[in-house]
């Protein structure tokens, strides 16, 4: 990468509206020594720092209306990183290509193809009709993107670590979850959402959360305080944010993205 390349890097990452995502990696890691698993640790956050700058990034142009974003990503996803002129388009192209050059080949497919299901399912949350059909794409989504981060760092990992694998899914999950309590009333009033969520169902996600995050903090009690720093780190972020494009331009972009899909 070159200085420019490497100085827009830096600037994604010192980015307020990115804070949220730029502290995961640390979390990670914390969570990879708790199960006594031995890595390169500056690798590791490096690779995950890329990425979750990159799910931030594109995360937030998809929030403000750019649904088809995640296909236009896809195509990027050719081998080997490309740093031209096309790269400082748009802060997602210039995160593709960055975590184009975190990801061994060996991962490469396998990691390509679960990001392809990760946008797949993305898409689908964007059109469903009821809570619970929605608390269930957010734990697919949550899933995914965590199983990501794991095989992202999974080759500088030694010995067994497939605990890890699963935990990390799971706090995919819940991660995701909370992200949705905080976001459901805005997002239903930006037109993100294909139903109208009730009080009623803002209580039920609420539920489930608490559910699910009290269920996995009592079976790791000593990671309790990593569970409570990412809900602080979700409502800091809340107040981090710009608003996102107005309602009337993602509701036109999501029903074009919807009438594509179908």
């Amino acid at each position: 990468m070159t200085n420019d390349i490497e100085s827009a890097y830096r600037a994604i990452a010192e980015d307020p509206k990115y804070q949220h995502f730029a502290m995961i990696p640390e979390r990670i890691i914390r969570c990879v020594e708790y199960f006594r698993i031995k890595c390169d640790r500056v690798d590791a956050k490096d690779r995950l720092l890329a990425y979750y700058l990159f799910i931030g990034v594109v995360d937030h142009a998809i929030d403000s209306g750019d649904l088809e974003l995640g296909s236009l990503v896809l195509k990027r996803f050719t081998w080997p990183p490309c740093f031209d002129d096309s790269t400082r388009v748009s802060p997602a192209v210039l995160m593709t290509e960055i975590l184009k050059t975190q990801i061994e080949d060996k991962s490469y497919r396998r990691i390509l193809r679960n990001l392809r299901a990760l946008y797949q399912q993305v898409v689908r949350e964007r059109m469903v009709t009821s809570i619970e059909s929605y608390i269930e794409q957010r734990r697919i989504v949550g899933r995914l993107t965590a199983k990501l981060s794991y095989l992202l760092i999974c080759p500088l990992l030694e010995g067994e670590h497939k605990e890890l694998g699963d935990f990390m899914e799971q706090i995919g999950e819940i991660g995701c979850l909370i992200d949705s309590v905080i976001d459901l009333n805005s997002d239903g009033r930006l037109g993100l959402l294909s139903f109208k969520p009730t009080g009623g169902d803002f209580v039920r996600l609420v539920l489930c959360t608490l559910r699910d995050g009290a269920a996995l903090s009592l079976r790791y009690p000593r990671l309790f305080g990593l569970f409570i720093q990412s809900i602080n780190d979700n409502i800091q972020d809340l107040f981090r944010r710009t608003p996102p494009a107005s309602e009337h331009q993602v509701v036109s972009q999501r029903k074009d993205v919807a009438t594509s899909v179908a």
